[in-house]
């Protein structure tokens, strides 16, 4: 069994009922959001249909939800950013003293998430069965 069969087996899974029942099969979709949440519907890339909430399953991340995080400030501290490097400098003259470090942690810090899918949000659609599994928004670069 590959990757995409394990997963297909964890999300849809064979009947119960048979013993050693190949997995269902898993595609991997585009698709564009036709009505955003509560009433979530999309429109799969090739088909004319759209699927309604009824038929969708949606990651939590493209939801409204909160999340508990640790936030670390660390003044002078250099953060790769992945496309670029940044550096948080204090504003100091060459002639001043060397300005003290400011490091500060909030500890259980409740994080609320509000981008939600909108109509037009392009996602990236898993299918298995009559089930589809909206995993992540998608962009072109």
């Amino acid at each position: 069994m590959n990757g995409f069969q394990k997963l297909a087996h964890v999300l849809g899974g064979p009947n119960k009922s048979e013993a050693n029942a190949i997995p269902k099969e898993m595609r991997l979709e585009l698709a564009t959001i036709q009505t955003p949440p509560p009433n979530l519907s999309i429109l799969i890339d090739g088909i004319n249909k759209p699927f309604g909430k009824d038929f969708l399953m949606i990651a939590e991340h493209l939801t409204r939800h909160s999340r508990i995080v640790t936030i670390i400030h660390e003044e002078q501290k250099e953060r790769n950013l992945g496309d670029k490097t940044e550096k948080d400098l204090l504003d100091t003259d060459d002639d001043s003293p060397s300005p003290e470090l400011t490091k500060f942690t909030y500890n259980f810090v409740e994080m609320k998430f509000e981008d939600v899918l909108k109509k037009g949000d392009r996602v990236l659609v898993a299918s298995v069965g009559s089930r589809y599994y909206i995993i992540d928004r998608v962009v072109r670069p």
